[in-house]
């Protein structure tokens, strides 16, 4: 099994890496067959079934091989949605994957009416087994902003509803009857506010140690909602055979995302009668940290490209490179939505005599938010961007210069080693001298202005220099896609705006879905050094720890949180799967007084 799937792995990477001949290669016989040997499955640790308005709603996912039962590293960018019951999509994330692991969140607005609602999540690679695969989990949402409850409000008392003190929620010390093979020991079982706590994770099974698990601390509901699906029922949930429809969605065959994201479509001749060839193409994502990307169509037209960096930027350009670039029309493949028709919502409600806790934990909220400038998150990017080319040689920031009018008067005065000579085509190109130790070649250089590649470099020599910050030269041959430079020419404008105004016929200006950039948390402190200020500072927290990815290295761990000003009973939620993939769900409970 392992070869097989290893061989396949193979085949798609060589297809995606080459940027051409899958349209040819991805038959749908192949498709299918690779499918059934390669199934991924994805669960979602979420922090509550039940969220107000103004709240927000954490997750982290496991890909998992279903074959194999481990995480998966084959698709590399997950999906995750929220649906509401008129099948609208409340938000829809791209997440990237890191050996099968991925996080995000969702600050829930108040535009989000109350209701009942599906998170869902999935790969691209998943579409072809059908959404009954796809994890699903149901979610109540109350929007105490809204005067009309009535999609949830139910009049007559209902058993199941608990309506009391925190006090009477049951505790929770694992989820299975049998003895888990770790254990969640808070040092108390009671705290006062504003406590340090410590959490001791003790492994029974040493096999338990390696392994990737999620950590949610949260005040328990007063409300009833719907029930949280643990790893270890999803899992027994998917190793059903028949657990329903195993058609692609709409009949399409999706191709899996195996390196970074990815952007497919084809060029059209824009005359019938001129004949379609393999052509180059270019993608450029603006910016200071620009990302640029370089393929070839297969025979059909068809070409592919994998974005594996981080980009910042929300738009990005597609131009076809060489003589026939206005000769071709390009048409980009769209992702198709998932018809969410058929969905089956668990019914969520809420009676009136739950009015004062949903005051209390609105108002508790809005505080919150109010102060969320003083409890920063931080962004964290997990891989650098890093250029397509070499070190730079020299870069010129041209402020420290004299400013000159065009770049074709700053290239003659202080850019050295670059000159601009009239081509054969009678045109103005840019030139740069090669490295002592190279060869002379006819190549022209790669030049880009704020990361979009630029073809006819007249287009460019007499732009306004004073609008420039830099200009960076490298003078190394640089091959891309089998394509030679000679040398690079990095240009870079004060407002990073070049993008703009630049409209070519051959150039298709498209928009990007960027994938969620991965944060570390607020992680709340109360100690002699922060007291100056956060004694100031009101704290009404219901989630006091969110810790999204979590590797144990020994059979105890501490992790260390604080209490907040909100006293009730809290649930202690540990999810995750073990490096031989057994899943693993454990519950604990604790006192804030």
């Amino acid at each position: 099994m392992t070869k097989t799937v290893g061989t396949w792995i193979l085949f798609f990477t060589l297809c995606l890496s080459n940027g051409f001949g899958q349209t040819s290669s991805f038959t749908k016989g192949k498709i299918t067959n690779s499918k059934n040997l390669y199934r991924e499955n994805m669960f979602i640790h979420y922090n509550a079934p039940v969220l107000l308005t103004g709240e927000y709603l954490y997750y982290s996912i496991y890909s998992i091989n279903a074959k194999m039962k481990e995480l998966s590293t084959f698709s590399k960018i997950g999906y995750v949605e929220l649906i509401g019951e008129d099948t609208n999509v409340i938000f829809k994330h791209k997440i990237k994957l890191t050996d099968g692991l991925g996080q995000g969140e969702f600050f829930i607005p108040v535009t989000v009416s109350s209701g009942s609602y599906k998170l869902i999540g999935y790969t691209q690679w998943m579409k072809n087994s059908g959404k009954n695969y796809f994890f699903q989990a149901d979610i109540g949402i109350i929007n105490p902003f809204k005067n009309n409850q009535e999609s949830i409000l139910k009049h007559i008392e209902v058993a199941q509803i608990n309506t009391g003190p925190d006090s009477n929620i049951p505790d929770v010390i694992g989820v299975r009857e049998n003895t888990p093979p770790l254990s969640l020991k808070p040092n108390k079982k009671i705290f006062q506010k504003r406590n340090l706590a410590h959490l001791n994770i003790n492994v029974h099974e040493k096999n338990m140690i390696q392994g990737n698990y999620s950590i949610s601390i949260r005040k328990m509901d007063s409300i009833e909602g719907p029930l949280t699906l643990n790893a270890q029922e999803y899992i027994i949930s998917q190793d059903t055979e028949n657990i329903g429809d195993k058609k692609t969605l709409s009949g399409q065959m999706y191709l899996p995302e195996l390196r970074g994201e990815l952007i497919s479509g084809k060029i059209i001749p824009k005359e019938a009668n001129f004949p379609l060839i393999e052509e180059k193409l270019a993608l450029s994502i603006p910016g200071e940290q620009f990302v640029l990307k370089l393929s070839r169509t297969d025979k059909k037209g068809a070409f592919y490209f994998n974005l594996n960096q981080e980009y910042k930027n929300s738009h990005a350009s597609i131009q076809i490179l060489g003589k026939n670039k206005n000769n071709y029309r390009i048409q980009l493949n769209k992702q198709s939505a998932v018809n969410y028709d058929d969905l089956i919502f668990k019914t969520f409600t809420i009676t009136p005599k739950m009015k004062n806790l949903i005051l209390e934990r609105s108002v508790y909220n809005q505080v919150e938010n109010a102060f969320a400038e003083m409890k920063p998150d931080t962004i964290q990017y997990k891989d650098a961007i890093v250029p397509i080319y070499r070190k730079f040689s020299n870069v010129y920031n041209l402020d420290d210069y004299t400013r000159f009018s065009t770049i074709r008067e700053t290239v003659s005065e202080i850019i050295e080693h670059v000159w601009v000579q009239r081509s054969t085509d009678a045109e103005d190109v840019f030139q740069v001298r090669g490295d002592e130790d190279t060869t002379d070649s006819n190549f022209l250089p790669l030049v880009t202005v704020d990361g979009m590649l630029i073809q006819n470099h007249g287009d460019v020599i007499d732009f306004n220099a004073r609008k420039l910050k830099k200009i960076s030269i490298s003078r190394s041959e640089y091959v891309i896609n089998s394509i030679t430079y000679k040398g690079v020419i990095a240009i870079e404008t004060i407002e990073g705006d070049f993008f703009e105004g630049f409209k070519k016929d051959y150039i298709t200006t498209i928009e990007l879905f960027p994938p969620l950039t991965a944060k570390k948390y607020f992680h709340q402190e109360y100690n002699a050094e922060t007291k100056s200020t956060t004694q100031q500072i009101p704290d009404f927290r219901q989630q006091l720890l969110w810790l999204p990815q979590l590797i144990l290295e020994s059979d105890k761990t501490k992790i260390d949180f604080f209490t907040s000003d909100v006293a009730g009973k809290y649930e202690i939620c540990l999810e995750g799967f073990t490096s031989k993939g057994n899943p693993i769900s454990v519950k604990e409970t604790f006192m804030v007084e």
